[in-house]
Formats: C-alpha cells, sequence, structure tokens
C-alpha cells in the first residue's frame, strides 16, 4: 500500500480516527485533532475504501475499513511529512516504536487501540451519559440553562476531576453548551465553586438542545 500519496492533513485525519478506535463524527475528530473529514479529504480516503463516511443529522460518521486499519498499521513505519518539522519527525519515531512493542507483543494496532481506549474511556464515558441523565432530570425542556451547582448535586461520589473533565468532552460536541452566568452578582459561593474552568474561563450553566 503506498501511503505517501496522502499529505498532511489525510494522515493526521486517518491516524486521528485511528486512535479514536477507528470511528468517530466529524465533531469528535474536530475535537480531538482540530479537524474534521470533510470535503476531498474524505472523497479520497472513501474513494480508496479506506474509510466508510454516513450522514448522520448533520455531521458524518466515519469508519475505517480494514483496509485503512492496514493503512495506518503500514504509516507506523512510514516516514514524517516533508513540512513536518521536528515535532513530526519526533511523532513518526514514537509511532516505530509502537510498532517495534507489537510486533513484540504479537499484538494488532485495533486490540492495541481498543484496549488503550477501554482505559481513558471507561469512567468518562459513564460520567458523560450520568451528565446527560442528571441534566434531564433537571430541565424543563431543551436547551433550558441548568446550573452546575444543581447538576453536581445529582452526581452524588464523582470525583470533582473526572466530573470536569467530562463537561470538557461535552462541551466540545455541538449540541452540549456551557457558558458563565452572565450575572455574576447573583452567584452564590457555592455557584462559584461549581463553575468548570474551560478555556481560562469559569462557566457555571448548562445546556443541551435536545435528547
Amino acid at each position: 500500500m503506498e501511503n505517501t500519496a496522502f499529505g498532511t492533513r489525510e494522515r493526521a485525519l486517518l491516524l486521528g480516527l485511528m486512535t479514536l478506535g477507528g470511528t468517530a463524527s466529524n465533531p469528535e475528530l474536530r475535537a480531538h485533532v482540530g479537524d474534521a473529514l470533510d470535503g476531498e479529504p474524505r472523497r479520497r480516503v472513501n474513494k480508496r475504501a479506506l474509510v466508510t463516511s454516513e450522514k448522520l443529522g448533520r455531521s458524518y460518521h466515519h469508519t475505517l475499513t480494514e483496509e485503512g486499519w492496514a493503512w495506518c498499521v503500514t504509516e507506523l513505519e512510514g516516514s514524517a511529512p516533508d513540512r513536518g518539522g521536528s515535532l513530526g519527525r519526533t511523532l513518526y519515531g514514537v509511532l516505530r516504536v509502537i510498532k517495534g512493542y507489537l510486533d513484540a507483543a504479537d499484538l494488532s494496532l485495533a486490540e492495541f487501540v481498543v484496549k488503550a481506549r477501554e482505559g481513558e474511556t471507561a469512567v468518562s464515558g459513564d460520567l458523560t451519559k450520568a451528565i446527560r441523565d442528571a441534566y434531564w432530570h433537571l430541565a424543563r425542556e431543551p436547551q433550558d440553562w441548568v446550573l452546575l451547582t444543581d447538576l453536581r448535586a445529582q452526581l452524588e461520589d464523582a470525583p470533582r476531576e473526572e466530573v470536569d473533565e467530562a463537561l470538557r468532552q461535552l462541551e466540545q460536541l455541538p449540541d452540549v453548551h456551557l457558558v458563565p452566568e452572565a450575572d455574576q452578582k447573583i452567584l452564590t459561593d457555592e455557584d462559584r465553586h461549581a463553575a468548570v474552568l474551560i478555556g481560562g474561563v469559569r462557566k457555571h450553566l448548562l445546556a443541551i438542545e435536545a435528547r
């Protein structure tokens, strides 16, 4: 398989999709790698049967095919893009180390990624669902603003740091919104403590567009 036919953007998107377990929506890709698989890059990887893409709602959802996983395995031994600089060369050095480990452990790339993601997302995945459930318990209708003070009370003993991280992940999705309270004077000390810090801004209110 000739991997060098792809430029930096397509390589980043394919490898990013791989690290997400081989399946992700464009909003998830954008949150993860800062870009979405759309336009000509999507058409190219679809044409080469590396990725299948299905439009669900307003966004595409992508899945690596067997050929796509094989492309990623080959890329582990590839060379950095010409304009990748020192970071690109370092990244591809890390990919070669991963390939060496997989060979020594007799482990497929897909198995390695799935095991790694199981460790990463078991807690956050449960928490993001718990946050959504808590929101719908408190909200009267979609897009109602709910104080994080009230939301956290619904989550009982969930660790503060894990709840914060789950909120940050949720905010990257197009149907979830976190904002500061516009009238800071009405905030209680409890409200200020319940805020989540995102991008240097303390956010106190959560809204979700639809179930």
